[in-house]
């Protein structure tokens, strides 16, 4: 039996037993696009280059309240009852890829004050402002159940039939399970996308919260390959709103999941012992080339950019769909003041040390959060090598990037404009407008989590401002 007549048996079963099936999407998005347009304000701090697809749904039966963000289906009320499936093929090569249901606006808690906020709705549909948290561990290229690796098995993840579940009652997971089985899937292709009940808000009424599916990648193996799985999702992919026709009596929520650790034994202190002497001589090192009488040199500080989602819930703030699969750094703001401006990144090469799979840095405006360049760290080996002697064994624990209006050779990324730019205002960032840099540090080796915020040597900055004539 075929994949679509799998999709047809499963349908017509779900609804012989009493359910009402809608067809959704899922869409690869362009968030800068939208920002250009002005039908969002902020970029939600995009990982520049790694794109981004969402599930988009249509409305519950009967749903009255409703509100929508960026396009009608974006993100969605939902049933305590309800359950949203996937069934499609996973993407293809790629260093890493992932899928999470994610809560998104939350209403507006009384005599609260959400004026820097990103906010939508009104008297009639309830105010709402933005979370955009994960609802928990995501399921990855690492750890995904499809027909190449089964039941979570180790195997060649890409390009396999996979499914999701997406619920927040165990009871229509269970029914759903043995539904899919009768189509003729296999139990072990299937994921449980569980949604916590006891952190949201759920049902379709005037102030319940609202959710979202998000499929993040990076770096594809074949870029054009990549882009053409994206472009072409629904040929990938079947999405479904599963309702139940009577409402449930009682439901079965699930629990509050215990997270992965991402706090291991050994940090990148104990693996590089020398890591304080090495990394101020690789700022000697960096200073004496790029420093001059035509230059100032500003060290940036870094720190933590969001916290946890879980966090973020209790907090009421805005972690721009953090995931667990990553840790998330940002320097203070500043700004180029003319094209010969330039940065320098620094710091471990967090792969080596184990506490990567990959890192990159992305060029962010500060006013929309629109990340417009990035480095990845596959692309950049031995980027460190001309600052240390031939004889050193140490240039491959570290790492030198450059961000610049002009390419000079380096391990580099350009900054675009924002002024003219063909593709729109949000894919630059202009001279004078605040900015900063965000690093990302993708799954912990070991844990194959995001690493812990204390187990790493947090990524440096150097801007090399051009000095004006007197």
């Amino acid at each position: 039996m075929d994949t679509n007549d799998k999709i047809v048996k499963f349908i017509k079963t779900l609804e012989h037993q009493g359910f009402i099936v809608q067809k959704g999407e899922l869409r690869y998005i362009d968030i800068l696009k939208y920002c250009s347009k002005g039908i969002v304000n902020t970029a939600l701090g995009n990982n520049a280059g790694a794109p981004y697809a969402v599930a988009f749904l249509p409305s519950a039966p009967n749903q009255e309240s409703k509100i929508d963000f960026i396009e009608e289906g974006l993100i969605y009320k939902l049933r305590p009852d309800e359950a949203i499936v996937l069934i499609g093929k996973t993407p293809p090569k790629a260093y890493y890829y992932s899928f999470r249901s994610f809560l998104v606006f939350v209403k507006n808690k009384l005599g609260k004050d959400y004026h820097d906020a990103t906010t939508i709705g009104n008297c009639h549909t309830g105010k709402y402002h933005m979370i955009f948290g994960s609802l928990g561990d995501t399921i990855n290229n690492y750890n995904i159940k499809t027909e190449n690796t089964p039941d979570g098995k180790q195997g060649y993840p890409f390009d396999s039939n996979t499914i999701m579940i997406t619920t927040a009652d165990q009871c229509i997971n269970h029914q759903l399970r043995q539904f899919l089985i009768h189509a003729g899937y296999s139990s072990d292709i299937i994921n449980n996308d569980n949604i916590p009940s006891g952190l949201v808000n759920m049902g379709l009424e005037k102030g319940k919260d609202t959710f979202t599916i998000l499929m993040r990648a990076a770096i594809w193996e074949n870029p054009d390959i990549g882009q053409e799985y994206l472009e072409n999702l629904n040929k990938y992919w079947h999405v479904l709103r599963i309702t139940p026709k009577k409402p449930m009596d009682k439901n079965y929520p699930w629990p509050i999941p215990e997270l992965k650790k991402r706090e291991t034994c050994k940090t990148e202190f104990n693996i590089l012992p020398n890591a304080r002497d090495d990394l101020n001589y690789l700022r000697y090192k960096i200073l004496k080339k790029y420093e001059s009488k035509e230059y100032e040199a500003i060290d940036l500080n870094t720190n933590l950019w969001v916290m946890e989602s879980y966090e973020a819930m209790i907090q009421d703030e805005n972690v721009l769909g953090e995931s667990r699969d990553a840790l998330y750094l940002k320097t203070n703001h500043f700004k180029l003041t003319s094209d010969d401006d330039f940065v320098i990144l620094y710091g471990v090469n967090h792969t080596k040390t184990g506490k990567a799979i990959y890192y990159n840095a992305s060029f962010y405006g500060a006013e929309k959060l629109n990340g417009v360049s990035v480095i990845y760290s596959p692309n950049c080996h031995s980027s460190a090598d001309e600052y240390f002697s031939n004889n050193s064994c140490k240039s491959d624990d570290y790492y030198v990037f450059k961000m610049s209006r002009k390419s000079s050779g380096d391990c580099e990324a350009i900054i675009p404009y924002s002024r003219g730019n063909p593709k729109g205002s949000c894919y630059g960032v202009d001279n004078y407008q605040d900015a900063f840099i965000g690093f990302r540090l993708y799954l912990n080796q070991k844990t194959l989590i995001g690493p812990a915020p204390y187990d790493v040597i947090w990524d440096r900055a150097i801007l090399f401002k051009k000095k004006k004539e007197n």
